[in-house]
């Protein structure tokens, strides 16, 4: 029987096992631990930033274990639409819904032998929370529209941005299933906390990502060193391909980069109110200060809009894409985009 084939899943077998990069503290410990928990079938939840790597420690992780010949599944949770959750991750039989012309496995079948990696598992709907945690117990998964059990082997990987402790206190992801999930817990440093590891990320990418040997000047590198980088490695791959295409015979620059300019070189333009309208703000302490024009809620809003729409033109309108520019799920990008009123495609 074939394996599913979806947007929110990828699977790989056999391969050698990916390189976690960087010779900080945080890196080397995080090594350490990967290489002592590949050897057990324990679950493992992997928490940290978008664009931190959480998928590359999973797939390290599985590589150097003993499931390393067998498949490696990786499915975004919070990519599949909820009426298809189910038929995702368990399969479904021939006519189970509209649309299912045929019996298909789901993606705990696919991951049989091997491990099964859960992104943004806290974005999962509570009912399927609930069948989740059955198949945890059970070690047997029921297809969409079937009558029996099938026994499955997988070991289970998650991985959230927040951490799965915070939606237990939120409500919004089952305690018992928390309890499950979290046996080991590994935290993936953000970018900004090793900045040492900047020259060894960069070297990698651009091999990668060019078969030419590019150069990077010095001020390329101190101009990223200078960055943030809220979006983590991610971020300083998309930043080092748009240099790349900008580079003038093979040499990156700092203009390439597209980096935002800093807030003490930024130009600041004010919100004047109309001549006769000005109002004084007024905190303890502090001097009074002219209000702006517009209502705090009326700016914030159009910023949220601005930044949406700029994540879904560098996304080219690949939503999850622009959902991880934005550090938010797929799920809540939609929803944002329909409070905001904004069109999927410009017409």
């Amino acid at each position: 029987m074939s394996r599913p084939r979806s947007l929110a899943a990828s699977s790989a077998t056999a391969l050698a096992p990916p390189r976690l990069i960087g010779h900080s503290p945080a890196m080397q410990g995080l090594r350490a631990q990967v290489a002592r928990l590949a050897h057990s079938s324990a679950p493992v939840a992997i928490c940290g930033e978008s664009g931190s790597g959480k998928e590359l420690v999973a797939r390290a992780i599985h590589a150097q274990g003993k499931r390393s010949s067998a498949p490696f599944i990786a499915v975004n949770c919070g990519a599949i639409p909820d009426a298809l959750v189910e038929a995702e991750f368990f399969g479904c039989r021939a006519g189970a819904y509209t649309g299912a012309q045929q019996e298909r496995a789901g993606l705990f079948q696919a991951a049989d032998g091997g491990s099964l990696l859960l992104d943004e598992v806290d974005e999962l709907p509570l009912a399927m929370q609930v069948k989740l945690l059955r198949v945890l117990q059970e070690r047997r998964v029921r297809k969409l529209g079937g009558t029996a059990d099938e026994a499955v082997e997988v070991r289970i990987l998650c991985a959230s941005q927040q951490g799965l402790a915070r939606g237990v206190a939120a409500g919004t992801f089952r305690q018992d299933l928390y309890y499950r999930l979290n046996v080991i817990e590994l935290h993936v440093p953000p970018l900004r906390e090793r900045p040492g590891d900047l020259p060894a990320l960069c070297e990698a990418i651009l091999a990668r990502l060019s078969p030419q040997r590019q150069v990077m000047p010095a001020a390329v590198l101190a101009a990223l060193g200078r960055h943030g980088f809220p979006g983590n490695v991610r971020e300083l791959e998309n930043l080092l391909e748009r240099a790349l295409a900008f580079a003038e015979d093979g040499l990156l620059t700092v203009a390439g980069l597209g980096l935002p300019a800093s807030p003490a070189s930024a130009a600041i333009v004010p919100l004047r109110p109309a001549p006769g309208q000005e109002r004084q703000l007024s905190l303890p302490g502090m001097a009074q200060l002219p209000a702006p024009a517009l209502p705090l809620e009326q700016v914030l809003r159009q910023t949220e809009r601005d930044m949406i729409v700029q994540a879904l033109l560098d996304s080219r309108y690949q939503r999850a894409r622009a959902a991880q520019l934005l550090g938010i799920s797929v799920r809540q990008l939609r929803y944002k985009m329909h409070k905001l009123q904004i069109q999927d495609m410009p017409s």
